[in-house]
């Protein structure tokens, strides 16, 4: 029998293996192997059928050609395979890393959870740990890194069963690094802790199986910006790899040295190893490291100013990238090339590489589209294209947002208002690098803090020097007295007297004045203590709050996986859905200064984003969001909020369900003084005019009809060219 154990847990590591069109084996092959797999099939040769398969696979992975996928899934139905469970197994294992190499994660999801079970029922205990295994490394690859550690637990508990201890480390590595991408460091090293424990009584501390988790600690403390010990164990795990002479765990750990020198400002360190790893990777002739390695030496270069070294080794990671045939490097390489033009002040050379980037090597990854769409708006703006540059700015800002990388966003306000500022739109100039400016005085507040001391130790000196001027004085003052003529001395005394005098009345009215400023400072200091304390207990109730509430998200989404009723769960998503809207809100107010407004916006953004992904389909469907900058009140911020779910989860579940693309349009505006309205519309298959909104049966919106009377709001309902609900509302605290 075919071995199916993690079979995606290596290939997610890279970019995925490079397809070729290869119809010519389609048309001459697989007809053949379709036909010996129907013999063996019929005469109960179940062996033979999975020596075609194997075959069959691994041509399929090469070509991911339509009819390959259609000769799974029929063989999957085949009655008689049916029956054969490990063989159906084996088949769903095949369909699950094929859907997987053209991008279908969640055909590929369902694949191997079928796999899982067949496994399972053919009492293959290792073959079905190693599907749950899949299933999280996939899972976790989506961000659902609470479903990930499940089946990561699932797979831990059957090699527990079958004293599997290798693959009990595996799955207990693989939960540590989930927690680590959840940026709960505590809890990852708790479960590294417990990896060391079972490698220690059960392999060698020379046995190469301890060279990732080396790696795997280094860089969990590397997430946690604890250099020092990520480069302990980064150390380690080089040193292993280089006495075990293993050329694949070398160039990791070389990559490992060079990221953390890169983030620590080690240039002389970072330089050797960029020089060591790409001499490696020549002896290794290892196109595709030599590519990236080659750039990390070019990024050296640039980063100390020599950009002719910084121009030379980007073009030969470039040629190196062409040479391994890697979209990916080609990309990274290009993309620093454009850089190094742009730091010389060559914008167009820097365009046309950006733009060869975005035509020829495309990326979904948003992060990376985000900093290109940002050096495109900043080149075009420094050409003086500024509507150009306005284009692309506004594009990496819509990115931005959605990591909210106080850097990142600083960045962006500042070069949109610089864009503003040239094109004469000195408001919205004045807003972006307000912003900006907001977003500074985060980043820079313990840089301000410092200031602050120092300039508390200069005046405290200055004091000090002042004192010792004041003595020199004294001292004067008394040589004088011992040099002049006694009736000098009494004359002095005299006026020094009268002096004295009036000083003393100065001095009194003086100390009363300050005693009442001090105690006015002290009340001061006291009530903005407070007014800071109450603010810091709001935010931490809202934060609390949200995180409550994302408990019962998460207790939801438990109960859901346990459940096998489509109705069941689909009810439990609707109310995990309702959930996460109000625990946005709440995410909100502790996140920002203010603690009663929320920024609409900025809330609808990130809530269609959740919902878009949370009912993701195939299907090409746009969400567009028209909401002014309008900050409402908590009491409606949630009703609206809650309303704006049940709507766009209604359209984006039902709306499109005989179409292959649509549009749904969000829209907020302010109509009056005090009124606000809010419509929801898509372009789907509308609803039956006979709907009366009144006396509906639909849970959903009954909700809405009830949210509406809560905010006081008139709902009404358009059936033309799809759905539209719009609702008029007023502020209840101004109305009022």
């Amino acid at each position: 029998m075919k071995k199916a154990l993690f079979t995606i847990v290596s290939l997610l590591l890279f970019s995925g293996p490079q397809y070729a069109q290869n119809t010519s084996w389609i048309k001459d092959s697989l007809a053949y192997y379709r036909t010996e797999v129907a013999k063996a099939i019929q005469s109960d040769e179940y062996q033979k059928v999975l020596d075609w398969n194997n075959v069959i696979y691994a041509e399929a992975s090469k070509t991911l050609e339509p009819e390959v996928y259609q000769y799974y899934y029929d063989l999957a139905e085949n009655q008689k395979i049916q029956k054969e469970y490990e063989v159906l197994a084996n088949v769903y294992n095949d369909v699950g890393n094929l859907e997987f190499y053209r991008g279908r994660y969640k055909d590929a999801r369902v694949a191997f959870n079928y796999a899982l079970t067949n496994f399972t029922k053919a009492k293959k205990e290792k073959n079905a740990a190693g599907m749950a295994m899949n299933l999280g490394v996939l899972l976790e690859r989506e961000g659902a890194y609470d479903s990930a550690i499940h089946n990561y637990e699932t797979a831990k508990k059957i090699f527990q069963q079958i004293n599997d201890t290798s693959n009990v480390a595996n799955c207990l590595e693989n939960i540590a690094l989930a927690y680590q991408e959840m940026d709960n460091i505590s809890e990852a090293l708790s479960y590294m802790d417990k990896v060391e424990h079972l490698l220690t009584h059960s392999i060698p501390k020379n046995d190469g199986r301890w060279i990732n988790y080396y790696y795997n600690k280094g860089l969990i403390f590397k997430s946690d910006n604890l250099y020092d010990s990520a480069l302990f164990y980064s150390l380690k795990g080089l040193r292993l790899s280089e006495e075990l002479g293993n050329p694949r765990t070398i160039n990791t750990g070389y990559r490992f040295m060079i990221g953390i020198y890169k983030k620590v400002e080690d240039f002389a360190n970072w330089k050797k190893y960029a020089l060591l790893s790409r001499q490696f990777a020549h002896k290794t002739e290892n196109h595709l490291s030599g590519s990236e390695f080659t750039l990390s030496l070019s990024s050296y270069y640039l980063t100390k100013g020599n950009y002719d070294s910084a121009s030379y080794y980007a073009t030969e990671s470039i040629e190196l990238a062409k040479k391994a045939d890697s979209k990916h490097a080609l990309r990274d390489a290009k993309i620093l090339l454009s850089n190094i033009y742009n730091e010389q002040g060559d914008y167009e050379k820097s365009i046309a590489e950006l733009q060869e980037v975005l035509t020829e090597l495309s990326t979904k990854d948003i992060s990376i589209l985000a900093g290109i769409y940002h050096n495109l708006g900043s080149a075009y703006l420094a050409l003086n294209k500024l509507d150009k540059s306005d284009e692309y700015l506004l594009k990496s800002l819509d990115y931005r947002k959605q990591f909210q990388n106080k850097f990142d966003l600083m960045e962006s306000y500042q070069t949109l208002s610089q864009n503003s500022k040239k094109k004469g739109d000195f408001k919205s100039a004045f807003e972006y690098f307000t912003l900006a400016k907001q977003y500074e005085d985060s980043i820079f507040n313990e840089t301000k803090m410092e200031q602050i001391a120092e300039m508390q130790t200069e005046y405290e000196t200055e004091k000090k020097d002042q004192e010792i001027a004041s003595l020199a004085q004294l001292t004067e003052i008394q040589q004088l007295k011992t040099d002049k003529q006694q009736s000098q001395i009494y004359l002095i005394l005299s006026g020094l007297a009268l002096v004295l005098v009036v000083a003393g009345v100065f001095y009194n009215r003086s100390r009363i004045k300050n005693k009442a400023n001090q105690l006015l400072a002290q009340k001061n200091a006291e009530i903005e203590k407070q007014h800071g304390e109450k603010e810091m207990l709001l935010k931490e109730i809202h934060h609390r709050v949200k995180n409550n509430l994302q408990i019962i998200s998460s207790l939801l989404s438990m109960q859901t996986r346990s459940e096998s009723d489509a109705k069941v769960i689909s009810a439990m998503n609707e109310g995990q859905s309702r959930v996460k809207t109000m625990a946005l809100i709440h995410e909100k107010l502790y996140q920002y200064d203010n603690l009663s407004r929320i920024n609409m916006h900025e809330y609808m953004e990130q809530l269609s984003a959740f919902l878009a992904q949370t009912y993701r389909s195939d299907k090409k469907i746009d969400i567009q969001i028209e909401a002014e900058d309008i900050n409402l009140d908590i009491d409606v911020a949630v009703p609206l909020g809650l309303i704006t779910n049940e709507l766009l989860s209604n359209s984006l579940k039902y709306a499109f369900q005989e179409m292959d693309q649509g549009l749904i349009k969000i829209i907020l505006s302010k109509r009056e003084e005090n009124g606000y309205k809010l419509t929801v519309s898509d372009t789907g298959k509308g609803i039956s005019k006979e709907l009366d909104i009144d006396k509906t049966k639909s849970l959903g919106l009954k909700l809405v009809r009830t949210l509406t009377r809560q905010i006081s709001g008139k709902l009404s309902v358009a059936t033309e060219n799809g759905a539209t609900f719009s609702i008029e509302f007023e502020e209840p605290s101004i109305a009022a």
